[in-house]
């Protein structure tokens, strides 16, 4: 694979670049790898892993070691991908529901700085590898969540659509020690069971478990052990707790139907699978266009009778050799200058002289090249052109309905994202609550991944005036970065000063109407006597 990537570009970036970014060579990612992890696979499973996860993986951290080690700079645009649509995905914010406040105001307070960045790992883990597992750990008697790549774990999944039976790698680093940790859970009859080994090894070797397992904990490591998975034993088997009703694995798909892996059943597709094309033809154009850049600074076309011209002294250019020995001549080759023969015509006249070739005579067509790779790109992962590069918004001018559109593409893969992900995510915290003895259902409910527009905003008032959306359900979807804590505080406060306007209303109102009794004119007593004795006088005997 890497003599193939090799010859597209000729050996030539190597030979210009490789003397002068030395750095280039020395990435880690060259000496700390997954070939470690790829030896614990299992036969069956090395042909997708070797030809696709693996693969996936590579592009989402911005290095491909077969690749980007020779011929190719990197510009990272796998790894920028998976990380806008993590960012996408987590924009809006999330809250948990339940119709048991005491359930809802646990799982809030469950470990909630941990599962933010375990939410956000796993969105970044799901499109670059296709799968996130989250994982549940019981250590003394409590439950302790994490997550890991689809590198780290090899899984089978039942009828129910649910993990049965996985094995989990980590590694425990301890001065110059390296040691490698196998974990492994199955169902067996509706009960779950796992052991943990415990092996040394390298950064760079995996260990051979058949023969290197150790029976007790090294010292050096015996913290990092009980952090992760308490007091039990090495390579001996334990019951998961009764209350936990599964192995507490829970499989996040990226993608509802997997092209790539149709044989291993609850695996899916990175968001990178149908856009390797794209992420490679990116990262070839760039490293085109720095050794455009490179030889375009000092190249000059030199007519074909300047090889016959003297220079300096009869029949030499420099140093007492000719022009053609000059770019032959292995002790001093002109190593700074190139020279590029150009036919022999002179249209008006003109001395023939050389020509140098400015770098930036190439720039609008790389612009042009690159601005269309990004919009291919945008495309196949699910993206609009602007949410991958803000500069593509400005380059027509687009119509309101245009723009709604191209945030639609964003927020419908988001969605597409996020109800995957709900199923792993509910049936986790399920799992919480019966595990601590909470009754009732938890659901986990996110905001929008789009900012409401005017026109939204006008909608929902105007349905919440109409009275047929309730004040709670206005304001989760008028502020959906919002807690449910804020919305409750905020509905709550709503009331009481309409309660309280309320009040004043009705006391001014009474106010009012006292202050016109007051100023109302009423008969004297002169006049209610005299009108009694008038009609008395006045009325007939």
């Amino acid at each position: 694979m890497a003599q193939s990537y090799q010859a597209l570009c000729g050996g030539s970036a190597r030979k210009l670049f490789a003397p002068m970014f030395r750095a280039r060579w020395q990435s880690m990612q060259n000496i700390v790898n997954n070939s470690t992890f790829l030896s614990f696979i299992p036969e069956g499973y090395k042909t997708y892993y070797t030809a696709f996860i693996r693969q996936w993986l590579d592009w989402a951290q911005g290095y491909v070691p077969q690749l980007h080690r020779y011929d190719f700079f990197s510009t990272g645009m796998g790894y920028t991908v998976c990380d806008i649509f993590t960012k996408e995905c987590m924009s809006g914010g999330y809250r948990f529901t339940s119709s048991n406040p005491e359930l809802k105001e646990f799982i809030e307070q469950w470990d909630s700085d941990d599962l933010n960045d375990i939410f956000n790992k796993m969105f970044f883990f799901a499109n670059a590898g296709g799968n996130a597992i989250l994982c549940l750990t019981p250590v003394n008697g409590e439950l302790y969540p994490s997550v890991y790549p689809i590198d780290r774990v090899i899984f089978q999944i039942g009828r129910s659509k649910k993990i049965t039976e996985a094995t989990i790698f980590n590694r425990f680093v301890a001065g110059d020690s390296t040691y490698y940790v196998r974990e492994h859970r199955i169902l067996l009859k509706g009960k779950g069971y796992y052991k943990v080994d415990i092996a040394p090894g390298t950064l760079v070797t995996a260990p051979t478990w058949g023969t290197d397992a150790l029976p007790d904990i090294p010292p050096k490591v015996i913290t990092q052990w009980e952090s992760c998975y308490g007091s039990i034993a090495p390579s001996k088997w334990y019951r998961l707790p009764k209350k936990l009703r599964s192995i507490g694995l829970y499989n996040v798909r990226n993608k509802s139907v997997a092209v790539a892996l149709k044989d291993l059943p609850g695996y899916s597709d990175s968001t990178l699978h149908t856009a390797l094309d794209v992420l490679y033809s990116i990262d070839y154009n760039f490293t085109q266009s720095q050794v455009d850049q490179y030889m375009g600074k000092s190249r000059a076309l030199i007519p074909k009778q300047m090889q016959k011209v003297t220079v300096n002294q009869p029949g030499t250019l420099s140093d007492g050799v000719t022009f053609q020995q000059a770019l032959d001549w292995t002790p001093s080759p002109l190593d700074d200058d190139f020279f590029t023969q150009v036919p022999d015509n002179n249209i008006n006249g003109d001395l023939m002289k050389p020509q140098f070739i400015q770098p930036d005579l190439r720039g609008e067509a790389h612009k042009y090249i690159r601005d269309a790779e990004l919009e291919l790109l945008a495309s196949k992962v699910g993206l609009s052109s602007s949410t991958l590069a803000n500069h593509l918004t400005y380059n027509n001018s687009k119509t309101a309905t245009e723009v709604v559109s191209e945030q639609d593409t964003t927020e419908k893969s988001v969605n597409n994202k996020r109800r995957l992900a709900n199923i792993a995510i509910n049936d986790m915290l399920a799992d919480v609550a019966y595990f601590y003895g909470l009754d009732g259902e938890i659901k986990i409910e996110w905001g929008r991944a789009v900012a409401n527009s005017s026109r939204d905003n006008q909608e929902l008032m105007a349905d919440y005036n109409a009275g047929t959306l309730p004040l709670k359900d206005y304001l989760r979807k008028r502020w959906p970065d919002l807690s449910e804590f804020e919305i409750e505080r905020m509905a709550n406060d709503i009331a009481a000063e309409r309660q309280q306007q309320q009040i004043d209303s009705e006391k001014a109102f009474e106010d009012y109407v006292n202050d016109n009794l007051k100023q109302t004119v009423k008969p004297t007593s002169d006049s209610l006597g005299r009108s009694g004795n008038e009609n008395q006088n006045g009325g007939e005997e």
